[in-house]
């Protein structure tokens, strides 16, 4: 990718197809392999990114550190998973 506005752009689009079900998030991905056959990575890699960029945001939101964010969703999916498994 050339610049952290491509990647984000990249993060933004695979992340939209995915929280639109997973037939188009089939879709997508099953397109963007036969535009690049490098498409896992190039989606990860922009998954990365904007996943940095929002963590980030929040930090400067909350005041809080991005480790501590980052420790309060591990803790909040840990309660979540015992919780399923009730």
């Amino acid at each position: 990718m050339s610049n952290d506005y491509d990647r984000i752009r990249t993060g933004i689009e695979f992340m939209t197809a995915y929280v639109s079900g997973n037939d188009l998030m089939t879709a997508y991905v099953v397109e963007r392999r036969r535009e690049d056959p490098k498409a896992a990575e190039t989606l990860m890699d922009g998954s990365a990114a904007l996943c940095a960029l929002l963590l980030r945001k929040m930090a400067k939101d909350t005041g809080q550190t991005e480790h501590a964010i980052l420790q309060e969703l591990a803790r909040g999916i840990h309660r979540h998973e015992q919780k399923s498994d009730d």
